[in-house]
């Protein structure tokens, strides 16, 4: 059980220091904008989580989902690293972010 909790931990501090790492110049990354609703105890845990964190709600339940997200992908063996990958990242946001690339920079 505590291995489980590692990896989560692990998942969340190695997102927010890729996040960091990706952001370079620009300073931020485009967003991909999800909604979701909680239930009242998940919305209290992540409101006890996001002051923890020092961090909004948004930002906290963005970086938590993240690192489930990440723990998902890896616990079902799916391809995270590697040539192929990085081509189908990539491909993946021209696809998703086409207009973020579009916007004329100032």
């Amino acid at each position: 059980m505590a291995t489980r909790t590692i990896s989560r931990v692990h998942s969340l501090i190695q997102s927010v220091l890729e996040e960091r790492a990706a952001r370079g110049v620009e300073g931020d990354l485009p967003d991909s904008k999800v909604t979701v609703r909680l239930s009242a105890p998940d919305a209290f845990w992540l409101a006890q989580l996001a002051e923890l964190m020092d961090v909004s709600r948004t930002r906290a339940a963005a970086q938590l989902l993240s690192a489930a997200i990440r723990d998902a992908a890896q616990t079902a063996k799916l391809p995270t690293e590697g040539d192929a990958f990085r081509e189908a990242l990539q491909a993946f946001i021209e696809a998703e972010f086409h207009s973020e690339s579009d916007k004329p920079h100032s």
